[in-house]
């Protein structure tokens, strides 16, 4: 089951990356199939993969270790692209460590509430 979700998602992913140019497509002369076809191959796929796994057991399980290793270079890749898009310009992250001794890194933001109030001042006298 683990296999049909993370094609799914891999799908997902696919949806919605960038499409190239229609230039840098190659050129068909025939039609985009109707949706009833494309429905249909998508209903026969998914009855097809309900018994795959229990016909090709050693498919599953390469195919479960392959999707396994992708997942985490993926989340390791996000994760190094996430703390480069957050780290300041030119400055070493601090070594910070939080009450349970794992390092964080400080936020941005270091102001208090009381920062962000306005000082009060009298109305200008209008003569």
């Amino acid at each position: 089951m683990r296999i049909i979700r993370t094609l799914v998602l891999l799908t997902a992913v696919v949806v919605f990356m960038p499409s190239p140019p229609e230039e840098r497509l190659s050129t068909s002369t025939e039609a985009d199939p109707p949706a009833t076809e494309l429905l249909m191959a998508a209903i026969s796929t998914v009855a097809d993969m309900r018994d795959f796994c229990s016909r090709q057991a050693a498919v599953c399980d390469t195919a479960h270790y392959v999707a396994v290793k992708l997942e985490g270079k993926a989340k390791y890749g996000i994760e190094l692209l996430y703390e480069w898009a957050n780290e300041r310009a030119g400055e070493a992250p601090a070594d910070v460590t939080t009450a349970s001794g794992e390092p964080q890194r400080p936020t941005q933001n270091t102001l208090e509430l009381e920062d962000l109030i306005p000082e009060w001042r009298a109305p200008a006298n209008q003569g």
